[in-house]
């Protein structure tokens, strides 16, 4: 899930993948670390790894893939990694094993991601080839191949404050000229916060068979890193003098970063960022509201956000950063109240809300919630770069929207009378009145055509800028309640008094102005938009920006799993339009008679 710019506090991960001439048969191996200390301990160090080395294709087999990544996997079993494992692995074999590799990751976890094998690039992404893939043409790819987005999705949503993926993956194969990218090696890819992205070679270059047990890359990363207390950036540094050196400079290892904090392979794992040291010393890092509260104003321009944050956290971690605005803008911090609420209460401005007028066009219909014409200044600078610039859009119809998320009965309804063909999960959590989840882009259009056959009327998915529209109720701030975060308004990761790790029932919390619930959390929302890296040459009137065969397209509103700094009106992410996600859901629109 490519969640962009996300970056939360997870120690590192360690994700292994290597492919190597062997048996035929897959094999799939669960190799957990040493328990030995007591339960909150162990999950305040949580160090969990992926490691998958394929070689035995029968085309093009890779010799040292399956030992490259057993030395690997030995490497962080006894850096304490719970370390999942797989070899020679199918398609089917390499989606059990990043399904337990996601279930294991948790805030607070240590991560990194190694892979080696075959890998072909297409669309600016690299794709990890199973040992039963067989690639004769663009279709194929989706397919038959793992779209290394898969393994990186978990880490974005959960963002690690440190985390390493390494594909070792840069060879000739067989599969990449017959795609329409003719391209050799892997993908030039754009860093992500929080996590380094390394491989073997330059992107586009190719790492030829070499001698020896190991891969000379392997081979010296495991000789670098295996010192304990040597941190990750220490040890490819070194990894790749080494390279360079044993390969006379035809070999040079390669990692992108953005923002990622370091961590150490083997031994103690100690922050390394300022903020994290701050952390430490306090012994109390902030929860997920007081970190969302701070993401939402450390950029504001406002000096009473920064004395709203020390009203309600005088001693929190970025208690000294508030007061350092402060004294930027020219103000003096108020002294401490003599209380210290845990959430902070700032009353949106007030709004004149339309009166509120429903339909429902049958008993199996959703129900909806109409939205009148406006203008409104769409997108924020405070926090992600794409979700500017702030430029005003002309709403010049009025619209209905769905009131709820579309729930499993909604959507069970369209399977009965077989207008939608798709069956989703429910992970456990249950149906009925949860917002229907584990659903992709073009299942959300089904849903919409088939709404749209059974009434007459025009059902559609909403655009980007008419969801921000009804997303804000009226207002101009980060929620659509105020400009900071509050307890129990929303389904995330720190919202709620008691914890939640899936969706809830639509409407378990209050609506916003316009009378429409759930915008901020419980399921993300698919959007007719394709993804663009900002509004630059977007529409300014409430239709969609398309273009034809987008790969990618927007997501709005945050989900369960998401901290609050994702729930804000301006928040968008972006998401493959054929990959289905427990988290993503969506609501639709119905256009008003006569329009």
């Amino acid at each position: 899930m490519k969640l962009s710019g996300m970056g939360r506090t997870l120690k590192v991960l360690v994700v292994i993948c290597a492919f190597a001439a062997g048996a035929f048969i897959p094999q799939l191996f669960f190799l957990s670390a040493a328990r030995g200390q007591n339960a909150s301990a162990a999950q305040a160090d949580k160090r969990v790894a992926l490691v998958i080395g394929n070689g035995s294709y029968p085309q093009s087999p890779v010799r040292t893939a399956v030992s490259d990544a057993k030395a690997i996997a030995e490497l962080l079993k006894a850096g304490g990694f719970d370390v999942v494992y797989a070899q020679d692995a199918r398609h089917a074999d390499m989606d059990a094993a990043i399904q337990q590799f996601s279930q294991k990751l948790e805030r607070g976890a240590t991560a990194v991601v190694y892979f080696a094998g075959h890998a072909i690039q297409y669309e600016g992404r690299n794709f990890l080839i199973p040992i039963d893939g067989t690639i004769a043409s663009d279709r194929d790819i989706h397919s038959n191949a793992v779209d290394g987005d898969l393994i990186l999705d978990p880490l974005i949503v959960a963002r690690p404050r440190g985390s390493a993926v390494i594909l070792d993956a840069a060879r000739r194969n067989p599969w990449q000229q017959k795609t329409s990218v003719k391209a050799i090696g892997l993908a030039n890819v754009s860093p992500i916060q929080g996590i380094t992205q390394a491989y073997p070679a330059l992107p586009g270059q190719v790492v030829e068979d070499q001698k020896g047990a190991l891969s000379l890359f392997a081979d010296e990363f495991v000789k670098a890193a295996k010192p304990p207390g040597r941190t990750f950036k220490e040890a490819f540094g070194q990894t790749r003098a080494a390279v360079a050196k044993g390969s006379r400079n035809k070999q040079l290892p390669w990692e992108a970063s953005l923002e990622a904090a370091d961590f150490v392979v083997t031994g103690r794992n100690e922050p390394t960022d300022t903020a994290s040291r701050a952390v430490a010393r306090l012994g109390n890092p902030p929860d997920t509201v007081e970190q969302g509260f701070w993401d939402t104003i450390k950029s504001s321009n406002n000096a009473a956000d920064f004395q709203a944050y020390l009203d309600a956290y005088p001693n929190g971690p970025y208690a000294s950063e508030a007061r350092s605005g402060l004294q930027r803008l020219g103000a003096v911090a108020s002294p401490a109240k003599p209380q210290t609420p845990t959430v902070t209460n700032t009353p949106a401005p007030p709004v004149s809300p339309p009166p509120r007028s429903t339909i429902r066009d049958c008993s199996q219909c959703p129900e909806m919630v109409l939205i009148p014409s406006g203008n409104f200044n769409m997108g924020s600078t405070e926090v992600f770069p794409f979700e500017g610039p702030v430029h005003q859009v002309s709403i010049r119809k009025p619209f209905y929207i769905g009131k709820y998320e579309v729930t499993y009965d909604e959507w069970d309804a369209c399977v009965m009378d077989r207008g939608c063909t798709y069956r989703p999960a429910d992970a456990g959590a249950g149906r009925g009145r949860r917002p229907v989840t584990d659903v992709d882009w073009n299942d959300a259009k089904t849903y919409a055509a088939w709404l749209s056959q059974k009434t007459g009327k025009t059902y559609r998915l909403p655009t980007e800028s008419e969801w921000e529209y009804a997303a804000r109720g009226g207002t101009n701030s980060p929620y659509s309640w105020g400009r900071s975060v509050e307890k129990d308004r929303a389904n995330c990761a720190g919202c709620t008094s008691e914890p939640h790790h899936a969706t809830m029932q639509v409407g378990s919390f209050k609506p916003n102005a316009f009378d429409i619930y759930d915008m901020a959390g419980n399921a993300a929302e698919w959007v007719e938009d394709c993804w663009t890296e900002g509004y630059r040459g977007t529409p300014t009137d409430g239709s969609a920006s398309v273009k034809p065969g987008c790969p990618e397209r927007v997501l709005r509103g945050g989900s369960f799993n998401n901290d609050p700094k994702y729930l804000r009106s301006a928040a968008r992410f972006r998401y493959d339009f054929n990959v289905r996600y427990q988290a993503n859901g969506f609501r639709v629109v119905r256009e008003k008679d006569g329009d």
